[in-house]
């Protein structure tokens, strides 16, 4: 007959391995960091964009209607002067602007290690 205090005493002394998973809190590498500079680098990229669109001027030579062809006025065109060339002017102001509150947040809210995923999650959706 069989005692049955083998298998009792087999399975206490047989341990599991210690995990060797890193938690999600001690990540080894600061993604905070990068989003802020990566937003940074969207911010200088859109200010860059609407100070070059805002100041440029194109002259260009044409002809006047009515007149021979070989009567030319000059003609400076601006930003202004094209609805599609407004519209991309309004976009890179609202990107600069969400760059600007979406790196301010994540300088704040990023130093509370607990909400750093959570934060770059959202981030990235919006961003999306």
């Amino acid at each position: 007959m069989e005692s049955t205090d083998k298998p009792a005493a087999v399975a206490a002394t047989t341990t599991t391995p210690p995990s060797t998973t890193v938690a999600a809190s001690k990540c080894p590498f600061n993604y905070s960091a990068v989003d802020v500079g990566l937003r940074v680098v969207l911010f200088a990229a859109a200010v860059i964009s609407v100070v070059v669109m805002a100041t440029s001027k194109q002259t260009e030579m044409v002809p006047v209607p009515g007149l021979p062809t070989s009567v030319r006025v000059p003609y400076s065109a601006e930003f202004t002067d094209s609805p599609a060339f407004v519209y991309f002017m309004a976009a890179l102001s609202t990107t600069g602007l969400y760059s600007i509150i979406t790196a301010l947040a994540s300088i704040l809210l990023g130093r509370r290690p607990s909400y750093t995923n959570t934060i770059l999650l959202a981030f990235a959706l919006m961003d999306v």
